[in-house]
């Protein structure tokens, strides 16, 4: 879906980027408002996800609840509102069932969404060939972080990116890039095998831990990591 040129420009850049290092950290206009713990939240999935520039969580009424990136706070509070006027027209619509995640590719931005729980949404701002490769992964971390900050409880049925669970882990690794130790108590691991079927830019390895138990680590670009179970 391609956005109109004479559409919002969202108040964003459109000068050079910044370095992916302190893209997502120096915002272009001070807040309107104090941050939540919600915001610490937004900012880390954003340094996760390649292409982010902004994320923002939005209530059932097209409130912003709180954001964090790049751009006029004023700005992205109305594309927030408008991406729930989205999802509450494909639900009205009917004929494609309830909505769960949207992804819209502008010319110069897009937008990616995922419903929460109690009518909240989950937006975020990228460049526009990062939209259709999000990580997944990333996304599963936050939702998790932000149900436990908002006190939901059933998540795991409403929440819109149908992906297993995953949770962020410290990997350290050995000359080769494989993973030797994980966790903040630094466990060894053994390297049982390569995981299979993952992107050009990830790797992955199915791991043993002293006590026998098993888990499948992923690195994705940034050098972050994830595992399957909780470590």
């Amino acid at each position: 879906m391609k956005a109109s040129p004479e559409g919002p420009a969202l108040g964003l850049d459109r000068g050079r980027e910044a370095p992916p290092s302190s893209r997502a950290l120096v915002p272009i206009a001070t807040r309107d408002t104090d941050a939540t713990p919600f915001a610490t939240i937004l900012d880390a999935l954003i340094q996760r996800v390649p292409g982010a520039e902004a994320a923002a969580l939005v209530d059932s009424q097209g409130e912003t609840v709180d954001y964090a990136g790049r751009g006029e706070p004023f700005d992205l509070r109305v594309a927030a509102a408008h991406v729930q006027i989205i999802l509450a027209g494909i639900d009205r619509f009917a004929a494609l069932g309830e909505p769960r995640w949207v992804v819209i590719r502008g010319e110069r931005k897009s937008v990616a969404a995922s419903v929460l729980p109690d009518g909240y949404v989950l937006m975020l701002l990228l460049r526009p060939r990062a939209a259709f490769a999000i990580s997944t992964r990333a996304l599963k971390v936050c939702t998790r972080a932000l149900a436990e900050e908002a006190g939901w409880t059933d998540l795991a049925k409403r929440d819109g990116v149908k992906q297993r669970s995953w949770f962020e882990v410290a990997v350290e690794t050995d000359g080769r890039g494989r993973p030797s130790r994980v966790g903040g108590a630094k466990i060894a691991v053994e390297v049982l095998g390569a995981v299979m079927g993952l992107s050009v830019r990830e790797r992955g390895f199915r791991v043993r831990t002293a006590d026998g138990s098993e888990l499948t680590l992923v690195r994705e670009p940034r050098q972050r990591w994830y595992a399957d179970e909780p470590v």
